[in-house]
């Protein structure tokens, strides 16, 4: 497996506009067709997927921390894991994490993740194994603390989505971590997978405040985002000229056992206006529009500190 300084970079830029190209294109599933990858395609997707998918992961992974304290996670498995980006997340967050299994059917990804935690901190603090299975194989007899499939399920079929979806549930021992793109599509598929889980018997703890049915239009969808810092490489992969980009992601975490219904969910920027701040929440009670006026002198501090995402309850601010 080459390495990104090995491959020239206008090879590495005409792979990264294949990736891209592909992310708009599915079939008539919504399916993302991988194979016939190179090595190059996999460089360049390291180079330009791997760190917004990491800064979703991380911001799911930290809210399922502080809203299941307290939650010791020593196992994880990631269904479709790529280059090991939710275990890099994972090891992020929970620091009692011991063993992952890391399920990727494509060589060249194994192969890259491999080199990439060969000699790293991670790997000493923390076994990895390759698992050559596909999303709907699973480690059979084994339990794991959380069980992640992020970026995965618009690769599968609908009634594939269905059964990695039950197969994540009976695997996990604690949580279901579900991450997809944050586009109306991607929003869809954590909508199937919420509904499934619901019925399987898991609490909601993330983003939703409730387990009732999605009280948005059918026009529109949740979703939100993930600020991370462009590396110079990845700015010009992409014909950036800003320092960062912000990755949009949509999102569900189940667990097993009942747990509190989560605050009030900004779903939409805060609106800071003079003398006051729109906010658009998801709450217990559906879809909600507040006004905070700066005559509510401590809410109105708290709300200007708010950003899209962030909990409100009762008030106070609740930040991931």
């Amino acid at each position: 497996m080459m390495m990104m300084s090995e491959v020239p970079f206008h090879e590495l830029s005409d792979a990264a506009a294949r990736l891209s190209e592909s992310y708009r294109q599915s079939d008539e599933d919504g399916c993302h067709d991988w194979r016939g990858r190179t090595d190059v395609d996999w460089l360049a997707y390291v180079a330009t997927r791997m760190p917004a998918t990491f800064a979703s992961t991380l911001a799911v992974f930290q809210e399922l921390h502080d809203r299941c304290q307290p939650l010791v996670v020593r196992s994880l498995l990631d269904v479709g894991s790529g280059p090991a980006t939710g275990l890099w997340a994972a090891d992020a967050v929970f620091s009692d994490l011991a063993r992952a299994t890391l399920l990727e059917p494509e060589a060249g990804m194994r192969e890259i993740g491999a080199r990439l935690l060969q000699g790293a901190e991670l790997s000493r603090r923390v076994v990895a194994t390759w698992e050559a299975n596909s999303a709907t194989s699973f480690v059979s007899g084994s339990s794991f603390d959380v069980v992640l499939a992020a970026y995965v399920l618009g690769e599968l079929t609908p009634s594939r989505r269905d059964l990695v979806i039950d197969a994540m549930w009976d695997t996990n021992g604690h949580a279901v971590v579900v991450i997809e793109p944050g586009s109306a599509e991607g929003f869809q598929r954590v909508i199937a997978a919420r509904a499934r889980l619901i019925k399987r018997g898991a609490s909601i703890v993330a983003p939703c405040p409730h387990a009732r049915a999605c009280p948005l239009p059918a026009d529109d969808w949740c979703h939100f985002g993930a600020r991370l810092n462009r590396s110079s490489l990845h700015r010009r992969l992409k014909g950036g000229t800003l320092g960062y980009e912000d990755e949009p992601y949509a999102y569900i975490v189940a667990t097993r056992g009942q747990t509190e219904n989560s605050a009030a969910r900004v779903i939409r920027r805060p609106r800071a206006r003079p003398g006051h701040v729109l906010l658009r929440l998801c709450a217990h009670d559906g879809l909600q529009h507040e006004t905070i006026s700066r005559r509510s002198s401590e809410r109105y501090r708290l709300a200007r500190k708010l950003a899209w995402g962030d909990r409100w309850v009762d008030g106070s601010a609740v930040n991931p």
